[in-house]
């Protein structure tokens, strides 16, 4: 398992392979009777969103564009913005395509590209092709 892999299982990110639960809420614990009582740690809920790798992760990017251009066909809002290796950002020409993203992302030293619309989210590390594409917690606004 890489590095990113190992920390995305840590942060309780799901392989995409593995279909969601439903969130569960940890049981309310009463409060301890006395100030020198330790509570146990709320159990950690699954966050309900998937990663994938290599070429599924340039097929997310493909249904991220996607989906943006229908949105903005539409007259919905969305955007596609990159964000480089010293933390500046610069805006994506996301109707030029996925190969044309990942061309600026080599060129610009992307360290992430966020493609984004109407209640869901994409983000892609370019450079370790990981990706994941989910709707947003909150749901569309």
């Amino acid at each position: 398992m890489d590095e990113f892999a190992r920390m995305m299982n840590m942060e309780g990110v799901r392989p995409l392979e593995q279909p969601k639960e439903k969130a569960r809420r940890p049981a309310r614990q009463p409060a301890p009777a006395s100030p020198q009582t330790i509570a146990a740690p709320a159990e950690p809920r699954p966050s309900g969103h998937a990663w994938v790798t290599g070429p599924r992760a340039r097929t997310a990017l493909e249904t991220a564009l996607d989906r943006l251009a229908t949105e903005i066909r539409d007259g919905r809002r969305g955007w596609a913005t990159g964000i480089r290796q010293d933390g500046g950002t610069i805006t994506l020409p996301a109707a030029s395509g996925a190969a044309s993203l990942l061309g600026t992302a080599d060129r610009q030293s992307l360290r992430l590209m966020i493609v984004g619309g109407d209640g869901w989210t994409f983000v892609m590390h370019p450079l370790m092709g990981v990706a994941t594409l989910d709707e947003d917690p909150a749901g569309p606004e």
